[in-house]
């Protein structure tokens, strides 16, 4: 089973030498607040999580599973040896679709999100600068709010954008729904 995220942040915060107010200045929030999520008494959100990854410095990726990077030269990925991503709420499960080639330039997944399951359940998304997000809805379907702009995609539909606008999405429908998202340049 795969470690909590909470436990990968306090090995990656002491792994780099910071304190809990050090990391707290870089992510944007209190000290107080790390020190709930280390201890596994809150979970982050997923923009929290991803503002603590930038803080650690490392991908996202990392504090989900534990990818490694040791064969470059393996371009071909079974579905059997796709790596998972689960978050946090568990209401949405992601794989992705290529091997951590640090050369890539695009980064494809399909994520599987059950009725209620969204991006964060607090905060909009903005992802770096120069990032592009492409979606395309395989099954069911989601609603999309990007720069407060309401987008509802259906089966087959698909949106491009960029990816520093805030951004939203959420499955309201009652079944499951497919959706394919592809990255560049990779942000997990």
């Amino acid at each position: 089973m795969e470690k909590r995220i909470q436990k990968r942040i306090r090995e990656y915060r002491k792994e780099r030498g910071l304190t809990l107010r050090q990391l707290a200045e870089k992510a944007g929030c209190t000290p107080s607040y790390i020190s709930q999520v280390e201890k596994e008494l809150t979970l982050p959100s997923l923009s929290m999580v991803g503002r603590l990854a930038a803080a650690l410095n490392i991908p996202v990726i990392d504090l989900f599973s534990d990818i490694s990077d040791a064969d470059q030269s393996n371009w071909h990925l079974r579905k059997a040896d796709r790596k998972i991503i689960n978050y946090p709420d568990g209401k949405v499960s992601s794989q992705l679709l290529v091997t951590r080639i640090a050369t890539k330039r695009m980064e494809p997944l399909i994520s599987a999100i059950s009725p209620g399951g969204s991006s964060d359940e607090t905060e909009e998304i903005t992802h770096p600068i120069g990032t592009e997000e492409f979606v395309l809805v395989i099954k069911g379907e989601i609603n999309f709010s990007i720069n407060d702009k309401e987008i509802r995609l259906r089966e087959g539909d698909t949106l491009n954008f960029d990816g520093t606008l805030p951004h939203r999405w959420v499955n309201n429908g009652k079944k499951t729904a497919e959706v394919l998202f592809v990255f560049s340049p990779p942000i997990w």
